[in-house]
């Protein structure tokens, strides 16, 4: 009889060793399928440009930090193509915004709709061409791209070359510093993928870029690179810069007077 009391004891013993162990595992089952539950669904990987060199990228609740070459890149193409005139400025000019509006900030689409209509009435745009281009030399420098402390914006200076063309004749060629205003927008990713727009210049303003100041001191030699021209210095902080004011460009005949965007 005791052995038979005995076995029956192991065995409830037993069968409570089980019930604590199956309760464990379900709680670790529990804790698993929320843990799994809180890992992002997706992954936004900003890499830079040139992958050759290996880097580390760190992801934060399925975002990482964009690096300030990519910034810099997409400031510099959706700029570009708003001041890309190719035949006449008064149909190109809005094609361009309604073009690029999925990488504009509606603050900033309104901006350049003003100037559009600011421009119609002063006759700045029938038969004009406008293209801009990166001024040689004066191209990508980290110090070119401030962010802001959260890293959800960040200010791109970009000096870039203005021509503007009337009938086939030049009446615009400038030095333009733009302070490009770049944030992030996670509105429609099927739409702009990048997750950035551009929102004009924020709280800064254009600045003309003195023609002295993109000469080159040095003269290369045969089969040497060319050296980069002397321009002003970056700010080490968002704010306006010091630079000569912008002075008014001739108007084709019969346009009147007003003050647009560069």
């Amino acid at each position: 009889m005791s052995n038979y009391l005995n076995a029956l004891a192991a065995e409830r013993r037993l069968n409570t060793t089980l019930k604590w162990v199956i309760g464990g595992v379900g709680l670790l089952g529990a804790f698993g399928t929320y843990m799994a539950y809180q890992v992002p669904k997706n992954l936004n990987v900003h890499l830079l440009p040139s992958v050759a060199v290996s880097s580390t990228v760190q992801v934060q609740e399925g975002e990482s930090l964009v690096p300030a070459a990519n910034v810099y890149a997409f400031a510099y193409y959706v700029w570009q193509q708003v001041n890309r005139w190719s035949s006449d400025g008064a149909t190109d000019y809005g094609a361009q915004i309604f073009r690029v509006q999925n990488y504009v900030t509606p603050r900033c689409i309104a901006q350049l709709t003003g100037d559009l209509q600011a421009r119609q009435k002063a006759g700045e745009l029938r038969q004009r061409t406008r293209h801009m281009s990166e001024i040689p030399g004066l191209g990508f420098q980290a110090n070119r791209v401030i962010a802001d402390d959260a890293g959800m914006a960040w200010n791109v200076f970009l000096d870039m070359q203005i021509q503007e063309t009337y009938r086939g004749q030049a009446v615009k060629d400038v030095f333009i510093r733009y302070p490009i205003r770049v944030v992030r927008f996670d509105v429609d990713r099927e739409r702009n993928p990048w997750q950035l727009a551009v929102d004009c210049y924020g709280t800064e303003r254009p600045a003309r870029l003195d023609e002295a100041q993109m000469r080159v001191a040095h003269i290369p030699k045969p089969g040497e690179p060319p050296a980069s021209p002397n321009a002003p210095e970056l700010p080490g902080r968002v704010e306006p810069t010091a630079l000569p004011p912008a002075t008014a460009m001739p108007s084709p005949p019969g346009a009147e007077a007003s003050t647009p965007l560069p």
